[in-house]
């Protein structure tokens, strides 16, 4: 395939006491670049560790002359996930920016995947393929995930899929292009949970998502230090971010709706209605009045600290 862009990438991986698991995500990261033929470099951001994990990373640098200048280690003081993700594509030294979390794990095709989907659909300002799970107790599990989610190429809507099925963009298989979190400011920092949805949320409210059903990572729920423990949990920085992009005049309709019925299932999920959701999601609580009504959101938001910019979401939409 003839590339429109520059045949090179950027890996971003946030570190914080993955000691064990770095090492893997490593080799994965080579293995598919090497196999994608690109020119690429992983820019880790060790996030405050103290249990060795940089020294994981040094390791590995010097096991091979081909791990020599492929690694830009980053330390600082410890931000949280989305400050380590944000310093890494800021650092970052090409456009094309692909992440993954450093207690998961690239399928050999990932790179090469993702590198053909941006070609094929440039204006897309996100990117993504499917993962496959190590649950909290070990075992492998594969999903079925929202709705469009069957087909490869522009997504519907990011917000249908994900009210339909597990994360449509998930922290390790999803890309786009440094222009792109530059206009959407990236990953809100000070957070603690759903840092990760807000940042892909941004990034659909900017343009097109491009997904491929093709599976391209293991997301290992069963690793050290998770923040998640191993669970998908409701969020109210997410919750916030979407009650926010719905003050956007400029909203498409469609993805307007859609984002109404995502609202409701959130809040579902907080009250504890349900745990879990499929395709049939979305047409149950596209219906109904959103729980509490506005009164609940805005104790939402009154709840989040520090408060999200919700502001700068919509200007950049529109």
């Amino acid at each position: 395939m003839t590339r429109a862009e520059p045949n090179q990438i950027s890996v971003v991986i946030p570190l914080f006491q993955k000691e064990r698991h770095i090492s893997a995500a490593l080799d994965s990261v080579f293995t598919s670049c090497e196999k994608a033929r690109c020119r690429y470099e992983i820019v880790v951001i060790d996030d405050g560790s103290t249990d060795g994990s940089c020294d994981v990373v040094l390791d590995w640098i010097a096991q091979t002359p081909d791990h020599n200048g492929i690694i830009n280690l980053i330390r600082q003081k410890n931000t949280g996930a989305a400050g380590a993700r944000n310093r890494g594509w800021k650092e970052a030294s090409f456009e094309r920016i692909l992440f993954l979390d450093a207690d998961d794990r690239w399928l050999p095709d990932h790179a090469g995947d993702i590198l053909n989907l941006m070609d094929e659909f440039p204006d897309a300002t996100l990117y993504a393929d499917a993962w496959s799970e190590i649950s909290h107790t070990g075992k492998p599990r594969q999903h079925v995930f929202g709705i469009g989610s069957e087909n490869r190429g522009y997504l519907p809507c990011f917000f249908e899929a994900m009210c339909s099925g597990p994360m449509i963009a998930s922290s390790s298989t999803s890309a786009t292009r440094r222009k792109h979190l530059e206009a959407s400011g990236g990953f809100p920092e000070g957070i603690a949970h759903g840092e990760d949805k807000v940042g892909w949320g941004r990034l659909a409210l900017l343009g097109p998502m491009v997904w491929s059903p093709r599976i391209g990572a293991i997301w290992d729920k069963s690793a050290d230090n998770r923040s998640d423990s191993g669970t998908s949990q409701p969020s109210c920085a997410f919750l916030d971010f979407l009650v926010g992009a719905l003050e956007n005049a400029d909203l498409p309709n469609a993805m307007k709706s859609n984002i109404q019925v995502l609202v409701a299932v959130e809040q579902a999920r907080m009250l504890g209605h349900i745990s879990i959701y499929d395709h049939e999601t979305p047409k149950e609580y596209r219906e109904l009045p959103p729980p509490e009504g506005r009164g609940f959101h805005d104790r939402r938001r009154r709840a989040l600290s520090p408060p999200t910019a919700m502001g700068n979401i919509c200007h950049a939409a529109a």
